[in-house]
């Protein structure tokens, strides 16, 4: 910045070394000085405005995200109960008059109805009209699905010819013996969506809209009742179709410019739309420039008039006044100084109030710039270590993957090697060996805990011997300054769970627990048996349950931290120290094991969480080589074998042979099913009698995906699968699945298991 003898000089210069008034020298003093702090002002509104439009562009991705799932929820539960209704007797022995009574007393308010039609859309009963009533023809919830491999779908809006109301209806195909006799539906209000909408609390001037797959409003905060029912228009409608998620300068159907975010929700199809209007945005930086422009006028013009009214009575204090303002114009803070001429002694403190506000406005534009920066460093830790996540989990699947692979070849071939040997030093080798294969398997299993792959294998546990054979990861997990004990009795506790998913609930538990705990203290895990009374607890039924408690003397948890702490992503942990995903984990094992969690905690008291699992009668092996005479003739069996790893295949085919099995070998599902194809259309060599496929192959297709395909060409041919890891979950097709490494006695058990099937 010039000083005030720079821009005099300047101006003399320009004018021909004219003879200026001092009147005139002072006002261009002040407007030098003041000209740097509008420019440095405007620049700050121009930052905090772009910063400000940021953070909100942010908060509207997310909570378009958080209500598209929400969306999904609500449908989630109305598939929920009409599987569970699809399944009653009454509809199966088409007893339609038991199975209203069923329906209307889940369908018990008009908001909802549960709906039955023939497969040419007539409806069978309708639970808002009394049984028998005539009812409407609603081709329409008879129509096949969008995709036919889903098991459900939801409508479009429409009005509903009973209720009168815009409706949606999530709606299931109903088969009986294998036929397509029914479409089950479960009809809701559109206002119920409304509802959702309305109860994430959108701040004020905020549009949310929810709308179906083919574009029209499903629901909208902001005079739901004129708009719901109508179609979107412009830009917006156009990318809904084509696009997941992003934002769209949009015009909201009232006229008003918005700037909108949308996301499509992955369950429904539907797509929600969160709009600001444009004007709200450029609101605050409008308010903020005009604040800063009459200021800076109403200053320039006050300065201007003191300019000309001490300008006479100027001599030798305007030495020191020029020294004050050239300081000011370094970005100095000054002080009034004291001249003996009350106008010029006013000037200097006006040039000290307006260092007072430069300095000011430097402090606070200097304390928002940090502000933003360490946002911006929050949020790039927060998606580092997403990353990060995503990239172990990832990476955990695939070392899962081919070192099962590796097992599964170490398995079968000491198998084989053990069979082939007489020599007592090679069978003790084979049995440390054996032993070695046993520890890899373990060690797969604890590395697929650790990265969250979800390996299906529901079936009955020893819970007390599941937790003791833990003892070496819980001690690995926990730092010498925190103690574990074990209070397990010594029966057996069977229960009928994944065991890999209740390894990962203890871990998470135990980790928990841990961090509470920063300066030392005790892990507890505890297990007690429990009879239950009907209705004891909510949501449980009557009878015998395990009470695995792990309990610590941590810090503990607030009243308010207690009822968020099953919530997926809810953490008390800063940023890139957790994800908020442990306890959400423990609380969807314990259901989808027909139990639950129990949370009692309480600041600087410690932490106790029960879960409690429905205990079960102790049975035999779930998996075990056939007993009596297999049900065909080995020789006579022909199996086609499926693995793109040859270790795998030059182990699996022999031991399959030398149990007596005639089998063919391919590397790949696309191979295979062309070698099936062959087979099933009579060139003279005999079809194949079943199928044994790895899932993760090279190639369009994999496992579950040549699975269906040989199903679609003959829906009785017995398949058997395997895998090491998949993220597919191959028992929601309704296949056997074999996880590596197996040895020939289950693989064979299987087999015979899945031949006697196709006998049945």
């Amino acid at each position: 910045m010039l000083g005030a003898f720079g821009h005099l000089d300047l101006v003399a210069a320009c004018c021909g070394r004219l003879i200026v008034s001092i009147r005139f020298k002072l006002t261009l003093l002040v407007m030098a000085v003041l000209a740097p702090t509008l420019i440095a002002s405007l620049l700050a509104i121009g930052y905090v405005y772009q910063d400000q439009r940021v953070r909100v562009a942010q908060s509207m991705r997310e909570t378009t995200r958080a209500l598209a799932l929400a969306v999904d929820r609500e449908i989630a539960q109305r598939n929920a109960i009409i599987r569970t209704l699809g399944s009653v007797p009454s509809l199966s022995l088409d007893d339609l008059q038991r199975f209203y009574m069923t329906a209307r007393d889940v369908a018990d308010s008009w908001e909802n109805s549960i709906i039955l039609s023939d497969t040419q859309g007539q409806q069978l009963l309708n639970t808002r009209m009394p049984y028998g009533a005539e009812l409407p023809h609603t081709p329409f919830l008879a129509s096949p699905l969008d995709d036919p491999a889903a098991e459900f779908d939801v409508t479009d809006l429409y009005m509903a010819p009973i209720g009168r109301q815009y409706s949606f209806s999530v709606r299931r195909p109903i088969y009986i013996d294998g036929k397509l006799r029914y479409f089950l539906s479960m009809g809701s209000f559109a206002s119920q969506i409304n509802d959702v909408l309305v109860d994430q609390n959108l701040p004020k001037g905020w549009l949310g809209t929810v709308v179906d797959g083919s574009g029209r409003v499903v629901a909208r905060n902001i005079s739901p009742d004129a708009f719901v029912g109508k179609s979107t228009t412009g830009p917006i409608s156009e990318v809904l179709g084509v696009s997941q998620e992003g934002f769209q300068e949009t015009v909201s159907l009232d006229g008003v410019a918005l700037l909108s975010f949308y996301a499509r929700a992955p369950v429904s199809g539907w797509s929600v739309i969160i709009g600001l209007p444009v004007s709200e945005v450029r609101q605050g930086a409008v308010r903020a420039m005009t604040v800063v422009g009459v200021v800076a006028l109403l200053l320039i013009g006050v300065a201007t008039l003191l300019a000309f009214w001490v300008g006479r009575r100027i001599t030798r204090p305007l030495r020191m006044l020029d020294a004050t303002a050239q300081a000011m114009g370094r970005g100095e803070a000054v002080q009034a100084a004291s001249t003996g001429m009350s106008e010029i002694d006013r000037t200097a403190a006006v040039l000290a109030q307006a260092s007072e506000r430069i300095q000011n406005a430097s402090a606070e534009m200097s304390a928002r710039v940090a502000a933003a920066v360490e946002q911006v460093e929050r949020s790039q830790k927060a998606m580092q270590q997403t990353q990060k996540l995503e990239a172990l989990g990832r990476l955990t699947g695939g070392i899962a993957h081919d070192f099962n692979n590796l097992l599964q070849t170490l398995t079968i071939g000491l198998q084989l090697a053990d069979m082939a040997s007489t020599d007592p030093r090679a069978k003790k080798a084979i049995d440390a060996c054996n032993k070695s294969v046993v520890r890899g398997t373990k060690l797969t299993r604890q590395l697929m805990a650790f990265g969250r792959h979800k390996v299906e294998e529901t079936r009955q546990v020893d819970l007390r011997q599941l937790i003791v054979d833990m003892g070496d990861l819980l001690d690995g997990a926990l730092p010498s300054r925190i103690g574990l004990t074990l209070e397990l009795p010594e029966q057996p506790w069977p229960v009928f769970l994944d065991p890999l998913q209740c390894e990962l609930a203890v871990l998470n538990l135990v980790f928990n627990a841990r961090d509470a705990m920063p300066r030392g203290g005790k892990v507890n895990i505890s297990l007690v048996a429990r009879t239950l009374g009907e209705g004891e607890i909510g949501g449980l039924a009557a009878g015998a349950y395990a009470d695995l408690c792990i309990a610590d003397n941590g810090e503990g948890m607030s009243e308010e931290v207690m009822s968020k702490a099953f919530e997926p992503f809810f953490t008390t942990k800063s940023v890139g120290e957790g994800t908020g995903l442990g306890l959400a984990q423990v609380y969807g094992f314990a259901n989808q094991a027909n139990g639950t969690v129990l949370l009692h905690s309480a600041p600087g008291a410690g932490t106790r969480v029960r879960v409690l699992l429905p205990l079960s009668r102790m049975e035999g092996s779930v998996v075990a080589a056939p007993a009596s005479a297999p049900l065909r003739n080995a020789s006579a069996t022909r199996v086609l074998l499926v693995d793109d790893d040859p270790l795998v295949r030059e182990v699996v085919a022999p031991a399959l042979r030398e149990v007596g099995f005639t089998v063919e070998v391919v590397g790949n599902a696309d191979e295979a099913l062309q070698r099936y194809r062959e087979r099933r259309g009579g060139e003279g060599k005999p079809r194949f009698d079943i199928v044994f496929s790895d899932i993760i192959m090279p190639g369009k297709l994999d496992g579950i995906g040549l699975a269906l395909a040989l199903r679609e060409q003959e829906p009785s041919l017995p398949i058997v699968l395997a895998t090491g890891y998949t993220e597919r979950a191959p028992a929601d097709y309704g296949f056997t699945v074999l996880s590596k490494p197996y040895d020939v006695e289950t693989l064979v058990a299987a087999l015979w298991a899945e031949l006697g099937k196709d006998l049945d």
